[in-house]
């Protein structure tokens, strides 16, 4: 039931809702008073649906936010701009939307007691393991995120994990066809090894200046230095104005006391249930059975309460907490179903009681335990209160704060001082940036503030930039300090490095014609002289460590009645591995544990496969429109 929901935290659903609440998305915030972007300016139509430029645009960051996290300085911002991953983006959002609305059109809906089960599990929304509806409120808060678009956005993603459920249901691989797949898995082969070695080439390998100046000369692109500036620039921020406004106790104290209710913790439950289901459409005799056995083990549970936990591991038909003895953990009133919820609620501890119908069939609960509604000290959430009426007073200076800065950077665009000293503002100075910005960017490491950065007017006219947002409501403007253009490196400081690639390719080259002739001469009967041949050795598909990996299937598709045969093929270093591939043997029989392991695998694959051939036949009847627009990079 419900608490199956709790499940789905542990799995890829809850990578899915932590990054929503970790990834500063693009609310473009004071951006919005100096671009117009329309709301309904749309990107693509799924069957008459529109997919906002807000929505790209957020996908787009989102996409950005992750590449830069995963890849570090090395990331470049102008991957975005390739018309290919933009596409890819689209898509991805395209398919979304066929999705949900396949769901819709299946009936299939999330409920609130689902979605506050869900949210209420997230460790990022507890304090001290219990859900914190202060918590939840701040954390979505500080990621400039209303409850109803964080709400709405988590009911689209649990509702799409809903509809992979079917085709993982439906995937079921049989024990016969897993131990054929376990079988040829699992075989052996043995080999023996031997290696033409690049190095062997090295003394017959003469790099001459000529080949050196050749390969400089057609690979400039390798060598440049690219232009790198330094700049002035100026930070307007919100954070930072928030700082500065001065909170009197009297006004926290008055702010505590109007949102009590924001700093209480509902009274929450802790119970164990046993589920006999009901489908909303049986039938009467169906309905009836259900709530006789539910009766029967009621009076079971009720004359041996200790064995509560038991019967409900072998007689609950809740898969989420069945496992658990019927365990569902400590929940507030509006985390249940009214019946359910009335019932747990009236209840002492200890007390047993049943059958209670709800939408999910018949429940037997026990209650654990009860944990009062308690209201959050003063003391405790004096600095939050603090921090939230700072922002509030800054929030309503901060528009036309950012109004007179956009406006004196431009206006006075040959300097930033004047700008600075109007809003009591450092003038900063950056390190060397390239336009592939990166660590040593810093704020500026923004694809739209680079962009500005580098332009002709900013580098050419040194005029200032505009006043760009690099974060929500934060604007910063920046103009040019000094500049080094971009350079190619002298052919001598280079030569070395050079040298040393010709050598690695040359000898490379020299290793795989060698090692080639011997494989052919191999297969032909003859023994290569010099030929230094490893021990033998049993291989198998998961551990074939001896090998380069590209070998591998290749050496399992040897044909067995022709042994020995041979393999070969360039490794990782530029060496020529030799494979002689003797005898077939058959594998370890796998145990019970790991054939088990194999099924579900097995299953995966086809389920994932046949989600994915449902997506196709979605998409092939869908009506889909995109806008060129959205797969051209916008100005700056």
């Amino acid at each position: 039931m419900l608490d199956s929901i709790r499940e789905r935290t542990h799995g890829w659903m809850a990578k899915v809702i932590l990054a929503l609440i970790t990834i500063p998305f693009a609310l473009f915030g004071i951006d919005s008073y100096f671009k117009n972007h329309a709301a309904d300016n749309s990107v693509a139509t799924v069957n008459g649906q529109k997919i906002s430029r807000l929505a790209f645009d957020r996908a787009l960051k989102d996409q950005r936010s992750e590449l830069a996290a995963s890849m570090g300085p090395g990331f470049d911002p102008a991957l975005l701009d390739d018309p290919s991953v933009r596409q890819s983006i689209l898509d991805n959002l395209i398919k979304q939307k066929l999705l949900i609305n396949s769901g819709h059109d299946l009936g299939m809906v999330v409920t609130d007691t689902q979605l506050a089960k869900f949210i209420g599990a997230v460790p990022a929304f507890q304090d001290n393991g219990q859900f914190s509806v202060t918590r939840y409120e701040q954390v979505l808060r500080q990621q400039n995120m209303s409850v109803a678009d964080f709400e709405n956005r988590v009911r689209e993603e649990l509702l799409m994990n809903d509809m992979r459920v079917p085709f993982a249901q439906a995937s079921v691989i049989s024990s016969r066809v897993v131990k054929q797949f376990a079988g040829v898995f699992e075989q052996q082969r043995e080999i023996s090894t031997a290696k033409v070695a690049a190095a062997d080439f090295v003394k017959q390998i003469q790099v001459t200046p000529a080949q050196i100046k050749t390969y400089y000369d057609a690979h400039q692109a390798d060598f440049n230095v690219p232009a790198e500036a330094k700049f002035q620039y100026v930070v307007l921020s919100l954070d930072d104005m928030a700082k500065t406004v001065k909170i009197d106790d009297a006004s926290v104290q008055q702010y505590y006391q109007a949102n009590a209710a924001k700093y209480s913790e509902p009274e929450q439950r802790s119970a164990r249930h046993i589920l006999i289901t009901v489908a909303a459409n049986a039938t009467a005799a169906t309905r009836a059975a259900a709530k006789a056995k539910a009766e029967q083990l009621y009076k079971q549970v009720l004359a041996n309460p200790a064995s509560f936990a038991e019967v409900a591991k072998q007689n609950s038909e809740d898969p989420g907490s069945a496992a658990q003895g019927g365990d569902l953990g400590w929940f507030p009133r509006n985390a249940m179903v009214k019946p359910f919820a009335d019932a747990a609620f009236s209840m002492k501890p200890n007390e047993i009681r049943g059958p209670i119908e709800t939408d999910f069939g018949y429940h037997i609960i026990m209650l654990n335990g009860i944990k009062p509604a308690q209201t959050q000290p003063f003391e405790m959430v004096k600095p939050a209160i603090v921090s939230d009426l700072q922002k509030q007073q800054a929030g309503k200076q901060f528009a036309d704060a950012a109004e007179r800065f956009s406006n004196q950077v431009y206006e006075q665009s040959t300097e930033l001082a004047s700008a600075a000293k109007a809003q009591n503002l450092p003038v900063l100075t950056s390190d060397w940036v390239s336009k592939m910005g990166g660590v040593s960017a810093g704020i500026l490491n923004s694809p739209k503030m680079l962009a500005a950065l580098f332009s002709d007017d900013v580098l050419k006219n040194k005029r200032n930039s505009e006043a760009i947002e690099v974060a929500p409501n934060k604007l910063v403007s920046a103009r040019l300090l000094d500049y080094k253009p971009a350079t190619v490196q002298a052919l001598t400081a280079v030569s070395s490095k050079i040298t040393t690639l010709l050598m690695q390719q040359q000898t490379r080259a020299a290793a795989l014609k060698q090692g080639e002739q011997v494989l052919s001469e191999l297969r032909a009967g003859k023994e290569s002289a010099g030929l230094k041949w490893s021990a033998f050795e049993l291989i198998s598909r998961a551990h074939a460590e001896a090998v380069t990996p590209k070998l591998v299937e290749p050496i399992f598709a040897a044909d067995e009645k022709t042994m020995p045969s041979y393999v070969g093929g360039v490794d990782v270093d530029g060496n020529y591995q030799l494979v002689r591939v003797t005898r077939v043997l058959p594998g370890n029989t796998p145990d019970a544990t790991k054939l088990l392991a194999m099924q579900t695998q097995l299953a995966n694959v086809v389920s994932q496969q046949a989600f994915a051939d449902y997506l196709a036949s979605l998409t092939k009847s869908a009506k889909i429109q995109i806008a060129k627009s959205a797969l051209e990079k916008t100005a700056p």
